[in-house]
């Protein structure tokens, strides 16, 4: 049958049903759906609120990593310096941050650093809750079960909720060894809130649960969205995978509860608790909105009363109930279902309507489209995946040299630059070696390049073990190496090369060969600033030094 001939005869049937029935039951079945709908409005309003309460805190776990994971905060809970206090823990940080709280305690529990101070007023604050001296070391934000693990929630204190964050304190890497824990803080004031509520557009107050008490009872409103009552609309509601969808959401915050608001019946307030950061229902959320459907619910009941005995009124109210029936429910699901793929992109659901008609069809249409779609999506992932394999390959052969695995010469001239800078802003110094195999030809010579290459490698490989991050070595050219040592000066890199002529004079090179070959190797030295301030100086000191050893009988270092 089509789809517009079941309209015609449903429209007949319901025009002569509505004539019987009237306004005895149009006000029964109208007034408990519109009030469950305005309670499910309130939950939405909730969840919106806590959606925005956990975003905020998102944001300040994003902050806490910029600053605990940050080589120069590594540094400062080490030794405490006074550079790091004026540069970066000055009123200003607190104001442009929005922070109330910084903490900085090391991994015996101690306060290295801490302020609490209204971000607005500059004034301090004594939140009370948290320690000022020494922390138990088994406090519940010192621990965390993974190193990149961070603790967000809000805090209960004496000055109102406090969202607050901790973190280990790692290298800019995010490597260890942890050195300590790093808590910063903002508390939900006045402006907080404000801010919040015309970002949420709901208004509401978070309360500390022992500062607010639930209204008497007596404005306690009927939660019609946890009743059983027999109504089609309502059971339509509480099926709906919209409506489980928002309780899913909300599944960390205690049951609702709904009042009217004592000075006036146009308004509903509702209450539900809050965990706070250690899980603990300690905050109180308050929600209030006006009973806009409870009024639209009074105003079309009366125009309901005064209309059923037109024929036009109850025609049209038969073709709304046909037309939700047969039309906006299916087109409905169908838009529930996009939404639900939009929101978790998965395309593995199909959509359930059955039928022969064209909505039932035009599902049949979607869900075929959606299988192709699927088998797109896991063709598109598997190249994705492969790409980002074939990148990350093609990356390191770029940078690696293929005979001896050390770096090579493009890479040399980058990561020298990029640590000659770190080292410059810092005031460190930094050393090159030049590295050359004394004789080497002979040993080409004598056993041929292919026995020649694997020496050049075994003796790349005796120099990389000499050194340890963030030193790297760098195959300069056939029997040539350069080595970079950041943070070392002339002394440190002399010893350094020592070390390596030690190593170098005990290794048996082409053993696995048969052979046992000797070799030695010349070492030129230069280091900022002590030799040298830019970049391109350094690199000619190094050479000159080098062939300076060459001259002088090589093996040997200067």
């Amino acid at each position: 049958m089509r789809l517009q001939t079941r309209i015609i005869l449903s429209m007949i049937f319901f025009f002569l049903l509505f004539v019987l029935l009237g306004a005895a039951t149009t006000r029964q079945l109208l007034g408990p759906v519109l009030l469950a709908a305005e309670e499910e409005i309130a939950r939405i309003n909730l969840m919106r609120v806590a959606s925005a309460l956990q975003r905020e805190s998102e944001h300040l776990s994003i902050l806490i990593t910029d600053w605990a994971h940050w080589d120069e905060t590594y540094r400062f809970v080490q030794d405490r310096n006074r550079r790091f206090q004026v540069t970066n823990l000055s009123a200003a940080t607190f104001s442009k941050t929005r922070l109330d709280l910084m903490l900085f305690i090391n991994t015996e529990g101690e306060v290295i650093w801490a302020r609490q101070q209204d971000h607005l007023t500059g004034q301090d604050l004594e939140l009370q809750r948290l320690p000022v001296t020494r922390w138990p070391t088994d406090h519940p934000l010192l621990n965390f079960s993974d190193p990149q693990e961070i603790h967000s929630g809000i805090l209960a204190t004496r000055l109102g909720p406090l969202q607050i964050a901790a973190s280990p304190i790692l290298t800019s890497m995010g490597h260890g060894p942890r050195q300590g824990t790093m808590i910063i803080g903002r508390l939900l004031g006045g402006n907080e809130i404000n801010r919040l509520i015309e970002q949420t557009r709901v208004n509401f107050h978070l309360w500390l649960a022992e500062e607010r008490a639930l209204p008497p009872e007596s404005l306690r409103l009927t939660n019609y969205l946890e009743t059983d009552l027999s109504f089609p609309e309502l059971r339509a509601l509480q099926q709906s995978p919209e409506f489980e969808r928002i309780l899913a959401d909300t599944a960390d915050l205690s049951p609702p509860e709904f009042f009217r608001d004592p000075d006036t019946s146009r308004m509903l307030n509702v209450f539900t608790h809050f965990p706070d950061i250690y899980g603990q229902p300690s905050l109180l959320l308050e929600v209030s909105f006006p009973r806009i459907l409870q009024q639209l619910s009074q105003r079309i009941s009366l125009i309901v009363f005064s209309c059923l005995a037109v024929v036009g009124a109850l025609f049209s109210l038969a073709h709304l109930g046909i037309i939700r029936r047969l039309i906006t429910r299916p087109i409905g699901q169908l838009q529930a279902h996009i939404s639900e793929i939009n929101a978790d992109e998965s395309l593995s659901g199909r959509l359930q309507l059955d039928g022969e008609d064209e909505i039932g069809r035009l599902a049949q249409t979607y869900n075929r489209m959606l299988e192709r779609l699927e088998v797109d999506r896991e063709k598109r992932t598997q190249a994705e995946a492969e790409l980002r394999r074939n990148e990350r390959k093609f990356r390191t052969l770029s940078i690696r040299d293929d005979l001896t695995g050390l770096y090579n010469a493009r890479y040399l001239y980058q990561g020298l630059r990029r640590h000659f800078e770190k080292c410059t802003a810092a005031n460190r110094p930094l050393a090159l070696l030049f590295i050359d195999i004394d004789r080497f030809k002979q040993v080409v010579d004598t056993h041929g390049h292919i026995l020649g290459s694997q020496a050049i490698a075994e003796m790349a490989q005796t120099i990389a073990g000499c050194l340890s991050k963030p030193a790297f070595a760098v195959s300069y050219g056939g029997d040539e190496y350069v080595v970079v040592l950041p943070g070392a000066d002339r002394k440190a890199a002399i010893a350094k090369a020592d070390e390596m002529r030690a190593r170098i004079a005990q290794t048996t090179f082409l053993a696995e060969h048969g052979l046992s070959v000797k070799l030695t190797c010349s070492f030129g030295v230069a280091s900022y600033p002590e030799d040298a301030g830019d970049l391109k100086s350094l690199l000619a000191i190094a050479d000159k030094s080098l062939f300076y050893v060459k001259s002088r009988g090589r093996d040997g270092v200067a």
